[in-house]
């Protein structure tokens, strides 16, 4: 179950909601509701996997407790409110949490490998024998930053485990993100949530608009990227111009559908008084990569800035200190979205060029805004390739086409697939790359003044706005296939 298929649209949504909004405001009953329909939600969709997340939520919630009562015997002279180191208990439990995560996702990409010594047990193992679970990575991220906090403040954040398992399961961010941590809605789970309605129509009309960037633009350009990148297995029929459109079509797909998502949870999450992270601010608009970096998975971004990068020293221990964490970082980057050959060339070209930009001092740079914005682009819409592809030869091939042709409009496989929709979709989502770069699309159209609050918003263009794209959007869903979310895969 997506938040796109007819089955939540129409039926989970509106009881969950009837349900919730029915239970008296200072009830207990609201949050133990709402935990009940997110179990239910991740069962219905991941079924027994839910195994999963449930040994994450017990490993972590027990062993941040665990550590806590042995840091009470340990003596120490730091002032109040220093920041505790991370524990040799709280690394037992770091490592626990990932047991899933490695079991599942990296153990059978490592078996795909010809790496020597390689236990004969895992070179046999088929790559696709093991379903991954829904959102592994993304709940067992929430459950690492769960502990590490509590590691450094000393003591659990909670010692409530309903609201840890509440924090944990909500539905809007257990499958993809945002990566919310528990010290930025903890108070939330625990107050008296009254959802006015402003709120309520805040959170319509942000779920309407992600709901119509997924269904409207981002499955229709990725009816265009697919088949480019499925004819990337025969390279003679491959051409630069259709090379070229299927980087960019997939560029907009991956962009509209997982901000599409970040925005359906936030809208979903402000329906049931909580306030979750921005996750993108326009970041084709960037003039940097650097700068790409801070409006792109912004969550992700932080989580690594914050966990890996600024503990190994950051820019505080000289610039080898700090090239060397900000390679790590694109390297676990890249790994979490998975042990493939495509995944580590995009961390990689994206590392690269990094350090170049703060070698040469390109990151700091105020001039040539519209040239810099362009070669950003090109540069992101290029590196795409090896994600979406996977495979070096693929990705070669294709780079090989869009850098040298031909040039023609022959490549029946790519161009069949532009119809009135797609073309429509296509240039729609190419707005992406030419809006003011201080703004995102929604605080254009709506007049948010700042990401997640009720200043400026233009709540006259909302009451015409959303029902028309709503009503276009849902016709949509009934009557195309099901197309899940890219980032369900992670």
């Amino acid at each position: 179950m997506v938040f796109s298929s007819p089955t939540f649209l129409f039926l989970f949504l509106p009881i969950t909601l009837l349900v919730y909004h029915a239970i008296p405001v200072r009830s207990r009953g609201r949050n133990a509701w709402l935990l009940l329909a997110s179990v239910l939600f991740y069962f219905w969709g991941a079924g027994s996997a839910i195994l999963a997340i449930v040994f994450v939520s017990l490993s972590s919630f027990g062993g941040a407790y665990i550590a806590m009562l042995i840091a009470r015997h340990q003596r120490t002279d730091l002032p109040a409110g220093t920041p505790k180191k991370i524990t040799i208990p709280s690394m037992v439990t770091l490592l626990i949490i990932m047991v899933p995560l490695i079991a599942f996702k990296y153990l059978p990409q490592l078996a795909t490998l010809a790496i020597p010594g390689l236990s004969p047990a895992l070179t046999t193992m088929d790559a696709q024998s093991w379903a991954l679970p829904l959102g592994v990575s993304f709940f067992t991220f929430h459950a690492l930053s769960f502990v590490i906090d509590s590691a450094r403040a000393g003591r659990p954040l909670t010692t409530s485990f309903p609201s840890y398992l509440l924090y944990l399961f909500v539905f809007p961010h257990q499958i993809a993100g945002p990566i919310v941590r528990y010290s930025e809605i903890g108070a939330q789970i625990t107050a008296v949530r009254r959802i006015t309605t402003k709120q309520m129509s805040y959170g319509i009309t942000r779920f309407t608009w992600g709901l119509a960037k997924k269904v409207l633009i981002a499955d229709n350009c990725g009816v265009v990227a697919n088949a480019m990148f499925d004819n990337a297995a025969n390279p003679n029929l491959m051409t630069g111009t259709g090379a070229w459109l299927g980087a960019v079509a997939y560029a907009l797909q991956i962009y509209f559908d997982f901000s599409g998502y970040s925005d359906m949870a936030i809208g979903l999450a402000q329906m049931f008084g909580f306030k979750f992270p921005e996750n993108f601010r326009s970041p084709y608009t960037s003039v940097s990569i650097t700068d790409f970096w801070r409006r792109w998975h912004i969550t992700l971004t932080k989580f690594f800035r914050d966990y890996v990068y600024i503990p190994l020293g950051g820019n505080r221990r000289g610039v080898w200190v700090e090239y060397g964490a900000l390679l790590l970082v694109f390297l676990l980057t890249s790994l979490w979205h998975g042990a493939l050959a495509g995944f580590l060339i995009w961390g990689g070209l994206h590392s690269a060029a990094l350090l170049l930009e703060r070698v040469t001092g390109l990151r700091d740079m105020r001039s040539l805004v519209a040239v810099r914005r362009t070669l950003t682009l090109l540069f992101v819409v290029v590196a795409w390739v090896p994600f979406r592809a996977l495979e070096v030869e693929s990705s070669v091939d294709i780079w090989r086409a869009m850098l040298g042709g031909p040039w023609d409009l022959g490549s029946p496989a790519v161009f069949v697939t532009l119809t009135p929709i797609t073309v429509i979709a296509m240039v729609l989502g190419s707005l992406s790359f030419v809006m003011p770069s201080h703004r995102t699309g929604f605080q254009l159209v709506f007049g948010q003044s700042e990401p997640g609050t009720l200043t400026a918003f233009r709540w006259k263009t909302a009451c015409v706005v959303v029902p028309v794209t709503l009503a276009v959007t849902l016709s949509m869903v009934l009557h195309s296939d099901f197309s899940p979310f890219l980032y369900f895969q992670f």
